[in-house]
């Protein structure tokens, strides 16, 4: 392992514990302070305080952890293939048990959706139950053992991408890719009732049930003035990064890179990245940005790793780039609503509004459309993914157009890197013109 590594990932550390005791420090002072001596500005922070508190996800314990085990893993790195060929055969044996935990999850749930009663179940019922947990918990145990080593060798070969890329600091990819296959905390998203906007998301423990989540939101939403909503997450720009277990190769190497992108645009000094959880746009520049890459990042890894798995890889268009699916009769829906839900909201009828929402919800329930909430809060999340193609926000074309007119992907990069602001954003798409070449 080279010196500069051992010294990024040492800084890392050192900084994420000055991080958490200023964060710990500042907790005691301001919430021992109780809300009625709170600063009205910061009554939203604690009313969420409050709510979410039994349900908080421990970051500081979650990453001092982790990081430690990342320098571990780099300087005494367990044993892995040699070949590109091994390498390949033991990442999709870790996706066909995957594929199996899967089956295996949705068998158990069938059963126990048959009995009468949450806790009561016919005799036989209750047995293939039994063996149905038992062979999940061996299975999962297995795949506790094969993590280690996939997690190090994708994290390798989307390094080795990278670096052909040029995305290199002295020689070194910066920061070095590396993530966790597990199960990312869900996220608490809010947004005001008056316009969607991402203004707050706090991170819970990973799977939180149902129960929780509706009480977390039903607290929060009689304030007012804001609308929540609880969802689970694909993957998290921790460092390492979080990405949940997935058996399709091209999405978890896509994740993978994704959450790179956002580790890697925090190391520019004035950036988008640190205006992520303030500007709404600059969340959805960031967030697009690093779907591109991602995409990107995961094409040339699957080319030149996985050659079985090509043939499923989407097209590509005149200028390159992945072409992106057809808007299913969902992301068609989605999006008429979305239109019109901004312009009632524009025009000050909020509960007509979310009234309408609440119907169009049901609509696609009785479609098969497992849809638990639609609200402000559920479309400013979703909404900060423009490449979706439910999406309505014209940062998503116009990013794919810089991309296309960009020479390599460590300028596109590196361009976003660079952006400090909305307007610097709209500045570079003014001075790019529509058919620079790529």
């Amino acid at each position: 392992m080279s010196k500069s590594l051992i010294r990024y990932l040492l800084t890392a550390t050192k900084k994420l514990l000055r991080v958490g005791f200023r964060l710990t420090l500042f907790a005691g002072l301001f919430f021992g302070l109780g809300a009625s001596a709170a600063p009205a500005e910061q009554a939203l922070s604690v009313q969420m305080a409050q709510a979410t508190a039994p349900h908080r996800f421990d970051f500081i314990n979650w990453e001092s952890t982790a990081l430690l085990d990342e320098i571990t893993r780099r300087w005494q790195p367990p044993p892995l293939p040699t070949s590109p060929a091994e390498q390949a055969v033991r990442v999709q044996t870790y996706l066909d048990q995957t594929t199996r935990l899967h089956t295996l999850q949705s068998q158990l749930d069938e059963l126990y959706a048959g009995c009468p009663a949450e806790t009561t179940c016919p005799a036989v019922t209750q047995q293939q139950i039994e063996a149905l947990t038992r062979q999940l918990t061996t299975l999962k145990t297995e795949q506790v053992k094969q993590a280690r080593a996939v997690e190090m060798i994708l994290a390798q070969q989307v390094e080795s991408v990278l670096r052909a890329e040029g995305l290199v600091t002295t020689g070194v990819v910066l920061p070095p890719v590396t993530f966790r296959l597990t199960e990312p905390p869900t996220a608490l998203i809010i947004s005001p009732r008056d316009r969607i906007e991402k203004q707050r998301t706090v991170q819970l423990q990973p799977g939180l049930d149902l129960s929780r989540r509706i009480e977390i939101e039903t607290a929060l939403n009689q304030r007012g003035d804001v609308s929540a909503y609880v969802t689970d997450i694909g993957g998290l720009g921790s460092y390492p990064a979080m990405v949940i277990n997935h058996n399709w190769l091209p999405w978890l190497v896509e994740t993978v890179a994704h959450e790179w992108v956002h580790n890697y645009l925090y190391t520019f000094p004035t950036n988008i990245a640190w205006g992520y959880q303030t500007f709404p746009r600059l969340t959805t520049i960031n967030e697009t940005s690093a779907d591109i890459v991602g995409q990107e990042i995961s094409r040339k890894v699957i080319t030149r790793f996985y050659p079985d798995w090509v043939e499923h890889l989407p097209p590509l268009d005149d200028s390159g780039q992945q072409v992106s699916p057809q808007p299913s009769e969902f992301h068609l829906a989605m999006r008429r609503i979305r239109l019109h839900v901004d312009d009632l909201l524009a025009q000050g009828r909020i509960e007509e509004a979310e009234n309408f929402m609440k119907a169009e919800r049901l609509k696609l329930v009785a479609q098969g459309y497992n849809l638990r909430k639609l609200n402000q809060a559920y479309f400013a999340f979703h909404g900060s993914y423009a490449l979706s193609p439910a999406s309505v926000d014209p940062i998503g074309p116009q990013l794919r157009s810089l991309r296309a007119a960009s020479p390599s992907l460590k300028t596109f990069l590196n361009q976003v890197g660079w952006l400090n602001s909305y307007d610097d954003f709209q500045t570079w798409l003014a001075e790019t013109p529509a058919d620079s070449p790529g």
